[in-house]
């Protein structure tokens, strides 16, 4: 099973604002008490275990989450933070005392009230976080994603044919599986052949009207389909018949007898502002993918320890989520530290 809940809250680790979260300010201090939660070096008490718990439940949302999956929603965003941090420390990332200055007086800029909340440390403190937590990503993720021109004109073909008009044909079969898939098999045959999907309508669909209409249902946007067809149309080429699809109404051969598209748009030619709507959208899609992986990579091989929670009504292990360590090499994630400085200790040996 993947961390399917990974990607609902990445955005907690771009965000340059104060807080573990981006609507929250920063978790009040409170005494530590004992420890709660472990991930690799990183350590969590309960107290502020509880301060994330808060944080979430008071987040304006017009979801309704049962405990269980609340519990869930805090153990990806408690153990996520602390493995960034993790991953920031192995990797020796630390900003410069300039840059966090910097950043403070754009905060005294921009949120001036929070200084009269929390101490000058304690905000320091909170931009450290962050500066790692962002830098770790736009090192390990952010600097892997490329974009081309042909993934550019690709990825605009792909979005046209999605939002296409499309006419469409079908061929229902009805009978048992036997005897579908002998129809089938007859009518790619005779259509590889030469005859034409209407004619073979006409003869082998169990609908009434194929026999005037040629199988054509009409012009349809992928709004207008049943789920089960839409995601088969979105691939299908014109004059080509697709594989059996099933729905409550029976089996479908489906066919384009025609597509219709955005009017004054050709991704082969896109206009500037085309093209960067296009590679923003692109990146974006290549970001969630990769930094999703990355995500499931550090949790899969992680040393994660969940502390008896007592009575503070912090979840249980068995709220963490599981991981596929299916193709995960966690010997060779560990090695892949500071690879750059491995590199000049070896040059140095050689000479």
């Amino acid at each position: 099973m993947r961390f399917n809940n990974f990607s609902r809250f990445l955005l907690f680790y771009i965000s340059l604002s104060i807080g573990f979260f981006v609507s929250h300010p920063l978790a009040e201090m409170q005494v530590v008490d004992r420890i709660y939660l472990i991930v690799n070096s990183q350590m969590l008490t309960r107290n502020e275990a509880q301060d994330v718990a808060t944080a979430l439940k008071e987040q304006n949302t017009s979801v309704v989450y049962t405990q269980t999956e609340q519990d869930r929603k805090l153990m990806t965003n408690l153990v996520q933070e602390m493995l960034l941090l993790d991953r920031a420390k192995a990797l020796q990332i630390t900003p410069g005392a300039k840059d966090i200055e910097s950043r403070l007086d754009r905060l005294a800029i921009d949120q001036p009230k929070l200084f009269e909340v929390y101490k000058e440390d304690e905000l320091k403190e909170q931009l450290i976080r962050e500066f790692k937590k962002h830098h770790v990503i736009n090192r390990e993720v952010d600097s892997k994603i490329r974009i081309e021109a042909a993934e550019i004109e690709l990825f605009c073909k792909q979005q046209l044919r999605k939002n296409r008009k499309v006419g469409l044909a079908q061929i229902l079969l009805h009978g048992s599986d036997n005897e579908i898939q002998s129809k089938v098999e007859l009518i790619r045959l005779a259509f590889e052949s030469g005859t034409s999907f209407e004619k073979l309508a006409k003869q082998h669909s169990a609908d009434s009207s194929a026999k005037s209409t040629g199988g054509k249902l009409g012009v349809f946007k992928p709004g207008d389909l049943l789920e089960e067809i839409r995601e088969v149309t979105i691939n299908l080429e014109p004059e080509q018949i697709s594989q059996v699809v099933k729905t409550k109404l029976g089996n479908h051969l489906l066919y384009i007898y025609k597509e219709e598209f955005d009017e004054g748009l050709d991704c082969t030619s896109l206009k500037p502002d085309q093209e960067t709507n296009y590679s923003n959208a692109l990146y974006k899609q290549k970001r969630d993918t990769l930094l999703k992986n990355y995500m499931d990579e550090l949790f899969a091989c992680a040393n994660i320890e969940i502390k008896d929670p007592g009575k503070s009504g912090l979840p249980v292990s068995t709220s963490l989520p599981l991981v596929d360590k299916v193709n995960i090499n966690c010997q060779t994630r560990r090695m892949m530290v500071l690879p750059k400085k491995k590199e000049k200790k070896k040059a140095k040996r050689q000479q």
